[in-house]
């Protein structure tokens, strides 16, 4: 029964007797919770539970089994290094003998963490513009739906408009664009601060975004709304700070009166568009900041839908992951109809760390061009100009320098593997495996040495290049998604391609001081996604200690950015290894988003923390902050047996998120951590 009841089960397993102490657990079951089959053999399951899981469930679930019935449910379980997850279960009754009575229990179960944890996660997050932490474009466009759609109220028409940036490409021209991101922060703040609870704004990229009022106490057309609007206008009146230096836009609207019975979103985002262009196009004469129009009947031409001024993105393209060079923002250091030439070509080399155990996972190799003038150009100042011949050629440099590199280290016992970043439309030639193998051979390297990465964030013709992944994959290769998170068809090419690794853009988490949270809340899910996907995760962009350490708090198996080594030659990348150790990994918390981290790893799942409270890392921290008299009970009340404590929890995480956050411009709102 024992024999057939194994082979019945693949999942994460134990089958017990009928007093409910273990038999066997399987493979999976020792993978994922860490407990070896000594360990829990003649035991019984309650080992798993802790004092987040619910006795209620629990309660349930012996009724059930007591009356022979098979339990299905969900339970807080915990794992044998002390982390939570969340467990769908399903015990089943084995019966045998002609009183059919029960002899076995077979336990299946599943970590569905990411379901239960996750869902409304990734849900708020895919709603959220990272930038300035507006309701993004795909948001703005449900909000608009949504508002057309309800019941009519009050007496006043809606207000609809769109509004851009007047002058905005010239912060980003002069300043660059971290300091137009700046302004799009601090703009996005007053606008926010100047509306009531009842009214929306939304980003839908670059410098444009979308108003909904609703006027309660005026008229549409009357003198309060003109003061209404005058009153927003403010918001660009008083210059923005950039690094101490001040700087002035401004900002047009196309405005649109929509009857409460309306329900066409075309018909009312192409009336605001016409608006707005009339307004752009009248700057030197106008009264006004906006430009109001009226929405009654189908226009001739259909809209044009959200997106019509402005880079989603607000920014620019690194190509093949290089550094930004080292110019005034606007300035090209290598032109459009230069001679590419092989010659000009190496590499520089930035390490991917394990940060699991403060080892060296690769290298990976950046590409960069020698100028006639003696600077250094970077991929994004010479990877748009390149023609498709330039760019195979420029592949099959770097990759044989970096597999040079190897060769070099691995005779003198510096034992490396090395990444690469291929081009689309390298992929797009087939006999793009059959130059890799070649060069492989001729450095006597093994596949397995080799990974390459492709930009999530170019553009990719899957028909056309999936033969070529694929025979890359056959030759042995690492495959890698690189910038994850930068470009727009991420899951569409994770369920094509065979990845085996993820590498997180670091724009992700680019805004961490500002929203450590959400910062914190998207990297979790991303490192569960790459548990869940099988794939390793790369995070890039860890420039500072704090990241670093949350990084390694969550569970990030691999890093990368300038905490460990900025990008360098090989030869002062050899001299780095000499003197690099990492004992983050070792040490107790040491900063404030490190130890919201620790906590937050517990609270996303709703689990106390699993150590003694005098054994508890983030109580030593706690102490030596000089905390409130306040923190330490919040935290201590983690620690209880009877489940996590919603309102203490919350304290603690707005306690160290406002610690984190910078102090708010005078005058300006901000806003509360939301989890």
């Amino acid at each position: 029964m024992i024999d057939a009841a194994k082979i019945a089960v693949a999942e994460l397993a134990i089958i017990t007797d009928a007093a409910q102490k273990i038999l066997y657990a399987s493979d999976s079951f020792t993978l994922n919770t860490g407990y070896l089959s000594e360990d829990v053999l003649g035991k019984t399951c309650r080992f798993l539970q802790g004092p987040g899981s619910s006795q209620s469930t629990i309660r349930d679930m012996n009724q059930v089994l007591a009356s022979g019935g098979i339990f299905e449910g969900e339970i807080l379980n915990y794992r044998k290094n002390g982390s939570a997850f969340w467990s769908d279960l399903k015990v089943t009754p084995l019966r045998l003998g002609v009183d059919h009575a029960i002899t076995h229990y077979v336990s299946v179960q599943r970590d569905v963490s990411n379901r239960v944890a996750l869902v409304n996660q990734l849900h708020h997050q895919a709603l959220r513009d990272h930038l300035t932490g507006l309701p993004n474009r795909s948001a703005t466009e449900q909000a608009v739906t949504k508002v057309l759609r309800r019941p009519k109220s009050g007496t006043s028409d809606l207000l609809i408009g769109l509004i851009d940036l007047d002058d905005f490409r010239r912060i980003n021209n002069i300043y660059g664009h971290a300091a137009g991101d700046a302004v799009l922060r601090q703009w996005s703040d007053r606008m926010r601060n100047a509306l009531s609870s009842d009214d929306f704004l939304g980003r839908i990229g670059g410098d444009e975004f979308l108003l909904i009022l609703e006027p309660d106490q005026w008229l549409v057309g009357s003198a309060d709304m003109v003061r209404e609007l005058d009153r927003l206008h403010r918001v660009v009146e008083k210059p923005f700070v950039i690094d101490g230096q001040e700087v002035v836009i401004g900002m047009s609207m196309g405005i649109v009166s929509v009857p409460r019975e309306l329900t066409s979103a075309e018909m009312v985002l192409h009336t605001a568009d016409r608006c707005l262009y009339d307004v752009k196009d009248n700057r030197a004469d106008r009264s006004a900041w906006w430009n109001l129009g009226t929405v009654r009947s189908t226009p001739e031409h259909p809209a044009r839908g959200l997106s019509m001024h402005g880079d989603a993105s607000n920014g620019h393209t690194v190509g093949q992951n290089g550094q930004n060079g080292q110019d005034s923002p606007g300035t090209t250091t290598w032109a459009p109809g230069s001679e590419f030439s092989p010659a000009a070509v190496f590499i520089d080399l930035q390490p991917v760390v394990d940060l699991r155990d403060g080892s060296i996972h690769l290298f990976e190799a950046l590409a960069r061009l020698h100028l006639p003038d003696g600077r250094t150009a970077h991929p994004d100042q010479f990877l748009p100009y390149l023609t498709d011949e330039d760019e195979h050629v420029l592949f099959t440099t770097v990759l044989d320098q970096a597999l040079r590199v190897l060769t070099r280290w691995d005779e003198d016992g510096v034992r490396h593997n090395i990444s690469v970043n291929v081009p689309p439309v390298v992929l797009q030639d087939t006999a793009t495996a059959g130059i890799v193998k070649a060069l492989l051979d001729a450095h006597a390297l093994a596949p397995s040495r080799l990974g390459l990465e492709i930009l999530e964030s170019q553009v990719m013709n899957l028909d056309t290049q999936r033969a070529s992944v694929e025979q890359l994959v056959d030759l042995g290769v690492g495959l890698a998604i690189d910038d994850l998170g930068a470009g727009h068809s991420s899951l569409q090419r994770l369920a094509t391609f065979p990845f085996n690794a993820l590498k997180l853009d670091k724009g992700l988490f680019g805004n961490v001081q500002d929203r450590p949270l959400e910062s914190l809340s998207i990297m979790a899910t991303l490192i569960q996604m790459g548990r869940d996907l099988d794939m390793g995760v790369v995070i890039e962009g860890l420039e500072d200690e704090s990241l670093t350490e949350a990084a390694i708090v969550l569970g990030a198996s691999l890093g990368q950015g300038y905490f460990f080594a900025k990008p360098q030659s090989p030869a002062l990348s050899r001299q780095w290894l000499e003197t690099f150790s990492l004992t983050l990994h070792q040490t107790p918390i040491k900063t404030l988003l490190g130890a919201l981290a620790y906590h937050w790893q517990f609270a996303r799942l709703s689990s106390p923390h699993p150590l003694d409270l005098e054994h508890c890392p983030l109580a030593r921290f706690i102490g030596e902050l000089g905390s409130p008299d306040d923190a330490p009970l919040w935290h201590a009340k983690q620690h209880t047996d009877n489940g996590i404590h919603r309102a203490s929890s919350r304290h603690l995480i707005d306690w160290l998120s406002s610690l984190i956050r910078p102090r708010p411009t005078p005058g300006v709102r901000e806003d509360s951590a939301a989890g």
